[in-house]
């Protein structure tokens, strides 16, 4: 005896339930990528800001750590800077002396968008990064720095949309030489950060 067939009655997707799923496919898509850009961006500038902020927390302990001067120097236009364990305290690099150059990561640079930010203290920004009269820290021994300063970070999406919104900033204190993490509130009186 044969064994018995059977077919089955399967059917496929018609063409209008095809397009009906493109379409809601196309919608979710439309709406779920732009979010997921600026969650991306964001991701970004909050990754790359702790690491600078670690970075200068890092060189702080390790002036106190060694009993010598840890040297930062950033370099605007390159987007970098540098760690310097200046072991003989005379500021420039030696033979036998560490440096490290970082490099600001995932399209994240050293700027601000506009002319009219202020700065944690209320003060007009011209530079997007102001360490006294020039672009360089010192950690000293005694766990302060040589000077108190600051310095801004932003997406290079936001700063081509003139964007503030996201911005973050590090303001080194002088007197503790502790760096504080601040992110940008625009419109927030009086002073936007927080």
């Amino acid at each position: 005896m044969q064994p018995k067939i059977t077919m089955n009655n399967e059917r496929g997707l018609t063409l209008i339930e095809m397009l009906t799923t493109l379409i809601i496919l196309s919608i979710v898509s439309a709406t779920a990528v732009p979010n997921f850009t600026l969650w991306r961006n964001n991701y970004q500038l909050r990754s790359e800001t702790e690491h600078v902020h670690l970075d200068l927390l890092t060189s702080r302990s390790t002036a106190i750590k060694n009993n010598n001067n840890v040297v930062v120097t950033f370099n605007q236009s390159a987007n970098t800077y540098s760690i310097l364990n200046d072991t003989n305290n005379n500021g420039s690099a030696d033979t036998g002396e560490t440096e490290t150059t970082r490099h600001l990561q995932n399209e994240v640079q050293f700027g601000f968008a506009g002319p009219s930010i202020k700065d944690m203290d209320g003060t007009t920004v011209t530079e997007s990064v102001k360490m006294g009269p020039s672009d360089v820290i010192t950690f000293t021994p005694d766990g302060q720095a040589d000077l108190s300063g600051v310095l801004f970070l932003i997406h290079k999406n936001h700063l081509a949309e003139g964007d503030n919104g996201r911005l973050r900033g590090i303001n080194v204190i002088q007197a503790t030489g502790t760096a504080e993490l601040w992110e940008y509130a625009p419109g927030v009186t009086p002073i936007p950060w927080y």
